[in-house]
């Protein structure tokens, strides 16, 4: 199965709880990405696992991810 665009997520969000609630949803999971990305590097005891994972390259393509995948557990 191809991965959705990033436009195609939120298009496809939009559609399920409106603009202007997408895009404060969208928002808001991002920054908690950012959060947990950030937080997670200062804690010391995840040093090794940080040298071993792999970087996650687009938090914003993560962020659109969980707000759709909890969008599609709600549609009828």
């Amino acid at each position: 199965m191809e991965k959705s665009s990033k436009k195609e997520m939120m298009r496809r969000i939009i559609a399920c709880v409106g603009r202007e609630q997408a895009i404060r949803l969208v928002s808001e999971a991002y920054s908690a990405e950012i959060l947990a990305n950030r937080i997670g590097r200062m804690e010391p005891a995840s040093q090794t696992f940080i040298r071993q994972a792999k970087p996650i390259a687009d938090l914003m393509e993560v962020a659109l991810e969980r707000v759709l995948a909890v969008c599609e557990l709600t549609a009828d």
